[in-house]
């Protein structure tokens, strides 16, 4: 009896091993991604009410001066994907009546924002990594 217990144990643990051979256990790597826990747009000027302002004085003369870069931070330092960012615009564009689209202002995705005409614009940069962290400004070019 002892020998058929022994016997039947090890048939058991080599047909376990095959069937988890065949079939798998997958590793969700989703469990080992760190996550952003802090975005921050760095480069404003002033803050009023909680709210993030910078200011562009637009050149009719000379269209490289109507540019302004949004400066970041991420955290934490081995977050996993620290540029999955995504930049949104509030007020860059209009659109008349029949369809026409005009655009004054347009982001980059390394954060240059370029103003084709004197414009107030909001900016919200959000972290697209799953953590839905975001961060705005309001930029007055005048």
């Amino acid at each position: 009896m002892r020998k058929s217990v022994v016997f039947l144990i090890s048939v058991i643990y080599i047909i376990s091993i095959v069937v988890v051979t065949f079939f798998g256990l997958r590793v969700n790597m989703d469990q080992f991604n760190v996550y952003m826990n802090r975005l921050e747009i760095t480069s404003y000027e002033r803050i009023v009410n909680d709210e993030k302002y910078a200011f562009l004085e637009f050149d009719d003369n000379d269209a490289d001066n109507n540019i302004i870069f949004i400066d970041w931070q991420t955290g934490p330092d081995n977050a996993t994907n620290p540029d999955a960012i995504r930049f949104s615009l509030v007020n860059a564009t209009y659109t008349d009546s029949e369809g026409n689209v005009t655009v004054y202002a347009e982001i980059h995705g390394n954060g240059e924002l370029v103003f084709y005409a004197r414009r107030t614009v909001k900016v919200t940069i959000a972290a697209t990594d799953g953590s839905n962290l975001s961060d705005s400004i309001t930029i007055r070019c005048y």
